[in-house]
């Protein structure tokens, strides 16, 4: 069985990616990688460059069930 899959964003991808997390920003919502905060061309520069690993989305959300985080962590 092949484990290896490809979830790099690439292409179209990479730009509907960023275009989804600028709009978190704007609303608000706080973007970390690994913990670090920043920004949405950060976490797609990241996604991209990733070397044989991929990320994997950590959703906060407060009483009201709106997002209030999303960290991007590494996972190999």
């Amino acid at each position: 069985m092949n484990t290896k899959t490809n979830s790099k964003p690439c292409g179209n991808q990479a730009r509907l990616l960023e275009k989804e997390l600028s709009g978190y920003e704007r609303a608000g919502t706080h973007l970390y990688l690994d913990g670090r905060r920043c920004h949405a061309d950060e976490i797609v520069s990241a996604c991209l460059l990733a070397d044989g690993a991929g990320y994997m989305r950590d959703i906060i959300g407060n009483d009201q069930e709106m997002i209030t985080d999303i960290n991007f962590v590494k996972i190999r």
